[in-house]
């Protein structure tokens, strides 16, 4: 089964690419029988063979020395040639030729045509003009021949085998029956079998390699995809492929890279799913637990309602923080776009969290904002600065501040909330944008506030990035967050 799939594909390109070259070499055939017959309306084929050459150089020597005797046993021996192909006319100025025979009615115009490459009249020393035309058998159609005896008019009548009577060819003799004409045999390659099969050899050799040639690669892409199919998520196609330059190495290094996009897909799948059962399992585990306590002693059951009621507040926020964050992963809450003042909504911000800070004794400073506005969602907005500014307060340690600060540089504000916590390691400051990730820190949270953020801010075409600072000596001396958003318009 398997090796009848590998094979269809090669199958199939090879007759395609058979039927291309075959195609192809009729279609050159065609064309180039058309331009020779388009050629031979208007233009007289001329002969170049050794013999016509010889006789017309030795007719134009004897009749420029007016030998015209002799030039007649010349012209008449090769008329008389049953093999030659050619014959020369010699015409005088009235276009008679030498041994009577007929001439073509165009004969002038024949003459013109190769008058420009060839030396077609001699004048002999009695002031005689003797012209030479060149023409083939074939084109003689039904001349007549005045040198065979007792005939004229139309070509004579032949026997069964082509050979002329007796008395008709001047006494040659009829070859024997089923002689072959003497004369060298070309060599085989030049017969047309043997050209039809090189032709032939030569086309099947080319599809076969060309069809293996692109074959491979498309076997080797549909085995991966096969895999894929089969929940192989880490599949990979080899250098082989990848590394041709071709397009199907661009095609397989296209496919690695979703299949990478692919793995990473499912691995964050399986990850979001194990950390948002974990985070489910601790309140639950807790309402259980005080569930418990308050069947053992009901006298406590205002304090186990009270308790019971936080777990369950936890778990509201918990659920709807991985809803949003879901909606922000798929992009459903994309798409809200309209103009927010971004100094009026981190005043808002500071001001509903400055009453935080007063209780647990920091200092929360918002440096006066310009106007300037962008173009989001504006409630996804708020939630990010927010998780951004309430998570400063919390990591900051009492009695310390927390600095809101914002400044506009080349179409793009960049606002930075700055804190004088610890800050993380600088190896995890990537991670702090991961779902569920809580670094070091024991206070309370399920880890998607910065997740939430981070995507909330990409929505609306910024960044956001978490360092830690340091003084001019290189100690450290808190954290930072810092947020950047394109302006919307010409601000």
């Amino acid at each position: 089964m398997a090796a009848s799939s590998i094979s269809r594909p090669i199958g199939g390109l090879f007759v395609k690419f058979l039927l291309a070259f075959w195609s192809a070499l009729l279609l050159a055939y065609a064309l180039i029988s058309a331009a020779n017959q388009l050629q031979s309306k208007h233009q007289e084929r001329v002969l170049h063979s050794p013999q016509l050459r010889l006789v017309s150089q030795t007719a134009r020597v004897l009749a420029s020395r007016g030998d015209t005797e002799v030039l007649k046993e010349v012209l008449q021996t090769w008329e008389d040639d049953r093999f030659s192909r050619e014959r020369l006319l010699v015409l005088d100025e009235q276009g008679q030729d030498i041994l009577q025979r007929p001439v073509p009615a165009d004969w002038p115009a024949k003459l013109a045509a190769i008058a420009e490459r060839y030396e077609i009249s001699v004048r002999d020393p009695q002031g005689h003009l003797w012209q030479f035309l060149p023409l083939e058998r074939e084109m003689q159609g039904a001349m007549a021949t005045p040198t065979l005896k007792g005939w004229s008019g139309s070509p004579p009548p032949r026997d069964l085998h082509g050979a002329m009577p007796d008395e008709m060819s001047g006494g040659m003799p009829k070859p024997p029956v089923g002689a072959k004409d003497a004369g060298p045999k070309p060599p085989f390659w030049f017969q047309p079998w043997f050209l039809l099969a090189v032709v032939l050899f030569t086309s099947t050799v080319a599809s076969l390699g060309l069809a293996w040639y692109f074959a491979a690669p498309v076997r080797k892409l549909k085995q991966a995809l096969e895999q894929l199919a089969e929940q192989q998520w880490r599949t990979q196609l080899g250098s082989e492929v990848t590394s041709r330059h071709d397009e199907f190495g661009a095609l397989g290094r296209s496919f690695n890279q979703m299949a990478q996009n692919v793995y990473l897909a499912m691995l964050s799948q399986r990850r979001l799913l194990h950390d948002v059962s974990h985070e489910l399992r601790s309140p639950l585990a807790r309402l259980q637990i005080v569930i418990g306590l308050a069947r053992q002693d009901p006298a406590e059951l205002a304090n186990t309602l009270d308790r019971v009621e936080a777990e369950t507040q936890r778990l509201d926020r918990l659920v709807g923080e991985i809803l949003t964050f879901s909606r922000l992963e798929s992009g459903e809450l994309q798409g809200k776009q309209q103009l927010v003042y971004v100094h009026e909504l981190l005043e808002s911000i500071c001001d509903d969290a400055q009453l935080e800070a007063d209780a647990a004794h920091k200092s929360l400073m918002l440096q006066p904002l310009p106007v300037c506005a962008v173009l989001a969602d504006a409630e996804l907005l708020f939630r990010a600065f927010e998780n951004v500014v309430r998570n400063a307060l919390k990591y900051t340690p009492e009695g310390a501040s927390v600095w809101v600060r914002a400044q506009v540089q080349a179409q793009w504000l960049t606002i930075d909330v700055d804190d004088d916590g610890q800050g993380v390691p600088d190896e995890m400051l990537q991670r702090l944008f991961q779902p569920f990730f809580r670094g070091q820190s024991s206070h309370d949270g399920v880890g998607l506030g910065l997740s939430i953020a981070q995507r909330a801010v990409a929505a609306a075409g910024g960044s956001i990035e978490a360092q830690n600072r340091y003084d001019d000596l290189g100690a450290h001396v808190g954290f930072r967050i810092r947020i950047k958003l394109p302006l919307h318009g010409g601000q």
